[in-house]
């Protein structure tokens, strides 16, 4: 019988030990969980690319969209027969940039006179489907931008809009330091161009506010409805 106890008495404290040690690492594996989750969002701040510099490399991406798709569609002019009729062919690249800053707004003169459509050399220069480029372009990039980073203040989404906008201004305004042709030839030959004057940036500038605003807009809808609710 002495033995039987002792066996039971042995047996009982063994089984609570278990339990109280089971509980034990349950308790310690959460407290570490909590641990490493409250330590991991600290370095997910400390590591955030700030706001200006997310808006200045998708200012940078929207310009090098814009221009390359550009290219693309001139080269297919080209293909087309557009300047098929000149001997002194003008460079693909100073064609990119008249037709990039014309879908733009800008205004492309020969000399100092406006350019009309019915100048044969560059009807249809720029057309519907040039146009729209730069218009998906900039609402592609202004819903990916509020869309992808979050931006947790107006602060934050005034540098990020902000350092995109002026980006990408200057870097397609400064196109129209290459984009000039002089045809060559006898006579009075006036040069192809886009002026560079204020008009130039206000025409580049109103046409990525407008299109970069209502792609960020469309972006930060949803949120902003969650948040009235």
């Amino acid at each position: 019988m002495s033995s039987d106890r002792r066996f039971e008495y042995d047996k009982g404290p063994q089984l609570e030990d278990e339990r109280e040690s089971d509980a034990g690492e349950t308790g310690g594996d959460s407290d570490d969980g909590d641990e490493s989750a409250d330590e991991r969002y600290p370095r997910r701040r400390r590591v955030a690319v700030p706001p200006w510099k997310v808006g200045a490399v998708s200012g940078i991406g929207a310009f090098v969209v814009v221009v390359a798709v550009t290219y693309q569609l001139v080269g297919a002019m080209f293909a087309g027969g557009l300047f098929s009729g000149i001997e002194d062919r003008p460079s693909r690249a100073a064609i990119t940039g008249l037709v990039a800053l014309g879908s733009h707004g800008a205004t492309i003169e020969r000399g100092n006179e406006t350019i009309q459509g019915a100048y044969g050399v560059v009807r249809g220069l720029t057309t519907n489907v040039t146009a729209l480029v730069p218009v998906v372009v900039l609402l592609v990039t202004g819903y990916l931008l509020v869309r992808i980073v979050r931006l947790e203040t107006r602060r934050e989404a005034g540098l990020a809009l902000g350092s995109l906008l002026l980006s990408y201004v200057v870097l397609t305004a400064g196109l129209a330091t290459v984009a000039r042709w002089t045809p060559e030839g006898g006579g009075d030959v006036e040069t192809l161009a886009v002026s560079i004057d204020p008009s130039l940036f206000a025409a580049v500038g109103g046409t990525a506010v407008v299109f970069t605003t209502i792609g960020a807009g469309i972006a930060a809808l949803p949120r902003q409805l969650a948040t009235e609710r």
